[in-house]
């Protein structure tokens, strides 16, 4: 959206507003406006749209339910795990134990397929019959380590903590 967008933006959250029987300061709505910057007005309008179809509640939605009407749901953990599980499963089929699957965007599958399943002796001896029992454990694992890691970019590198920790004391 650009600031010819503003006029049409402020009559969808005035329309919304006065459907959910709430109101929008002129704050809000700037806040509101500057994240949704990066989507067309075309596609606020239609999520608009879709939330007040479908929306119960009786207040003004947040700017994090307008994302996702707009983007759609983030997959789950366990759902990409499960994905990342068959495509490593098809690709030791078809390339074998030699080949190291195209996993590089993925880290968490990088880490396990590196340290707690090193691929290349994990694919030259797992048993089919094993595959299934594999997949929920690497399942569990993957979203155990998703979790984890996404707790660790919350709390920030221990440099960071450090130099947090010293501000107000005397050097």
């Amino acid at each position: 959206m650009d600031a010819s967008d503003k006029v049409r933006f402020a009559q969808i959250m005035a329309g919304m507003a006065d459907n959910f029987r709430d109101s929008v300061t002129k704050d809000g709505m700037a806040m509101r406006f500057d994240m949704l910057r990066a989507f067309s007005i075309e596609q606020v309008e239609k999520a608009a749209m879709t939330i007040m179809a479908t929306r119960k509640y009786t207040r003004m939605p947040p700017v994090a339910e307008f994302i996702e009407a707009l983007q759609g749901q983030a997959p789950k953990a366990e759902d990409i795990a499960l994905v990342v599980a068959n495509s490593i499963i098809a690709h030791m089929r078809a390339k074998g134990s030699r080949v190291f699957p195209p996993i590089e965007n993925d880290p968490v599958a990088l880490k396990l397929m590196k340290t707690r399943w090193p691929y290349y002796q994990w694919a030259s001896e797992v048993l089919t019959s094993e595959l299934q029992w594999w997949v929920k454990q690497f399942c569990e694992a993957y979203k155990a380590e998703k979790t984890v890691d996404q707790y660790q970019q919350l709390e920030g590198p221990q440099k960071f903590k450090q130099i947090a920790g010293s501000i107000g004391k005397p050097m």
